[in-house]
Order: C-alpha cells, then sequence, then structure tokens
C-alpha cells in the first residue's frame, strides 16, 4: 500500500481561517487534499491564535511562536516554519509557502532541496501603508523568489502577466474559489439588519481592512458628496480595528448622516445577511490579484461596483460597474439606475472560482513536480 503524500502549508496564520484571503485559501484547499488521503500539516502561528489544537477538521496543526512585534511576526515565523521543516525535512514530501513577505522562510526551505511551490500574493510593494524600506523588501523579495525559485503561483492572469513581464518568470495561474453562502431564515435575516439598523436595499456596503489602498475614506466622502444621504440611502463600512490615524478619519466619517462605521465582523451570517440586503457592494481593493472580498460579494450581492483596474475587471468583467476615486460623486449616483445583477455575478463567479478546481490544480502542481523531483 503506497504511503500518505505529508504536504505542509506554510506562511500565513494558519488555521481556523478567521483573518483573510490566504488562510481561507490554505483551508479550502488543504481540507480537499485531505479528502484525497493526502497528510496536511498547516504552519500556524500563536499569535494568531486563542485556543492551541492538535488538529483541525483532519489537518494537522504545527505551531510557530511568531513575534510579539506585529511588523516583524510574518519575517520571524517564517525563519521558525522553515526551521521546522529542516530538522524535520524526511517527514514532508511537499511544500507550499503563501506570501512572499515570507522570504526568509522560503529561502531557507530551499535547502531541505524538497519540491515546494510559492504563492506570490499580490504587488504588496505599491500599497501605501507601507514604508519605503517595506516597500523595497517586498520588491526585492520578490524578485529574489522569481530568481532562486521554480515553481510559482500566481492568484490572477494580471499577477501572471506582471511576473512575466518584470522579472521574466513563468508562473503557474491558479485563482481562488468563490465561498458557499449558507441561506439565512428570514427571521434571522430581519435580526440582523434591525441590530444595525439597517432596511433591505436601501444601503451601500464595504467590508475591508482600513488602509490607503482599499480606499474606504475616499468611498466615504463620495457617498457624503452625492448627496444620496438625502435619498435615503445609508453607506454601511465594517472593518474598524486598529486606532491607526488614517482609521480614526474614517470612524470620524461615521458622524456624518446616513454613514455606518463598523467594528470589524467575523460573524459569517451577520456578513451574509450584509451583503445580500445591500443595495451595491463597493469594492476598493485597488492592489492585489483576485480579492476574496470581491468573490464573496459577487456570490451574494445584487450590484458590486469596484475601483477601475485590471484586477477588478479580470473577476468582474461586465457583470459589475467601476468607478475612479475623483469621479465617485457621479459613479454612486450612476449606481442608482443599475439593475439587479446578482444571478449573472454568480454565474460568472461560480464558473471561473471554484474551490474544488483550485485544489485540483494545486494537486496536479504537486503531483507533476514530485514526478520531476523523483526522477
Amino acid at each position: 500500500m503506497e504511503q500518505k503524500k505529508t504536504i505542509a502549508f506554510c506562511g500565513t496564520r494558519g488555521l481556523p481561517a478567521n483573518y483573510g484571503g490566504f488562510e481561507t485559501a490554505v483551508d479550502e484547499i488543504s481540507k480537499r487534499f485531505v479528502d484525497q488521503g493526502y497528510e496536511c500539516e498547516v504552519f500556524t502561528r500563536l499569535s494568531g491564535t486563542k485556543e492551541q489544537l492538535d488538529s483541525y477538521e483532519g489537518r494537522k496543526l504545527v505551531y510557530v511562536k511568531g513575534s510579539e512585534i506585529r511588523k516583524l511576526d510574518t519575517f520571524v515565523s517564517s525563519i521558525q516554519t522553515a526551521s521546522i521543516i529542516l530538522k524535520n525535512r524526511k517527514k514532508y514530501d511537499y511544500i507550499f509557502w503563501f506570501n512572499n513577505a515570507n522570504f526568509p522562510g522560503i529561502f531557507l526551505t530551499l535547502f531541505s532541496f524538497l519540491p515546494m511551490s510559492i504563492n506570490t500574493d499580490g504587488l504588496e510593494w505599491r500599497r501605501e501603508k507601507w514604508s519605503l524600506p517595506f516597500k523595497a523588501y517586498y520588491f526585492i523579495s520578490s524578485f529574489l523568489i522569481s530568481l532562486l525559485c521554480r515553481n510559482l503561483i500566481s492568484d490572477s492572469v494580471s499577477i501572471q502577466n506582471y511576473y512575466r513581464k518584470t522579472f521574466f518568470k513563468k508562473t503557474s495561474f491558479i485563482p481562488y474559489g468563490a465561498p458557499t453562502i449558507n441561506k439565512l431564515s428570514d427571521v434571522k435575516t430581519e435580526d440582523i439588519l434591525k441590530k444595525h439598523n439597517l432596511y433591505s436595499k436601501k444601503y451601500f456596503l464595504q467590508i475591508t481592512r482600513f488602509e490607503p489602498d482599499n480606499l474606504p475614506l475616499a468611498i466615504l466622502n463620495g457617498f457624503h458628496q452625492s448627496g444620496l444621504a438625502e435619498q435615503g440611502f445609508e453607506f454601511v463600512l465594517v472593518g474598524y480595528k486598529d486606532e491607526t490615524p488614517y482609521a480614526l478619519q474614517i470612524k470620524e466619517m461615521g458622524n456624518s448622516k446616513g454613514i455606518q462605521v463598523l467594528n470589524a465582523i467575523y460573524d459569517k451570517d451577520t456578513l451574509t445577511a450584509l451583503r445580500e440586503n445591500c443595495f451595491c457592494y463597493v469594492h476598493g481593493n485597488s492592489v492585489g490579484g483576485t480579492n476574496p472580498a470581491l468573490l464573496e460579494a459577487m456570490a451574494s450581492c445584487k450590484r458590486v461596483m469596484a475601483i477601475e483596474g485590471p484586477f477588478s475587471r479580470e473577476v468582474l468583467g461586465d457583470t459589475g460597474t467601476y468607478f475612479r476615486v475623483e469621479s465617485l460623486k457621479e459613479d454612486f449616483n450612476k449606481i442608482i439606475d443599475q439593475p439587479d445583477m446578482g444571478q449573472m455575478m454568480k454565474e460568472r463567479v461560480y464558473e471561473h472560482y471554484n474551490w474544488d478546481e483550485v485544489a485540483k490544480s494545486y494537486m496536479n502542481l504537486s503531483n507533476e513536480n514530485l514526478a520531476a523531483y523523483n526522477k
């Protein structure tokens, strides 16, 4: 009987997936690996979990301490992860790393001589939140990974094209999958809306981290200037968490007429109810590849208004509408006449972004590279 292959998933905050796109991707992909008979180990940061578990839904969890200094957490945890892999290299058959910010760990893993693939993430060095040294680190890390590592994964065609043109590196295109939306009862939906003093189809919605490249402040200002609040519409912005100067400016906007700024919400039912009942979801993520928040909006909202750019266009196609920061006031008013696009968006997102197909692509990639490695 053939021994089960052991696959390591590295570079995220780990499981349970409470934080973002990479954690969700690892959760969805690794659970399908387990279903197909693989042993999966997911490296998880102690700094990102309240409860230390031996395993989670069939995946073994391997904990690393990380760093108490938030900006160094990824850097430090990547080195700790690679140290464990190097010490236990004989137990692993294949390594998946996520996010080029983990370059120190990715580089050290090369010395294990184990086959691996790296999901490169987006173009982090373009994010406004990073200082120049951090932007330089991200760019140089991405260049070195392109130079040193054979197998890279891009989650969008736009990212794939960037790596080919800028780093002269071919990458494998594997997108994310769209989420499964749980059906809520009318009573539960009504209770959630009532809790937030909202009426169905009478509010705009954005769920995002409060960072400049996600444009929450610009979007709130555009809504405020549009005059839609005087027509009975509200804007609900979900995601307040850290008291940064930028986030505090946004929170202050919550005192404006028709604008609610809510803390970060992790309850799936609440988020589902808010998405399904909004008049329009506004997607402002201007940097990155295939954004999971956009996929969730397409799977459950009636309309999506997204920032103009290649990443939004690639995912939404002609099922959504697009805005520019300089014309937000006018763009908000134009969307009022947009018909319900919910069914078209749902069909598009589940046709192109399917977790079963995503996991199959990861499996095929690992099997092909393992076969080449064992020759």
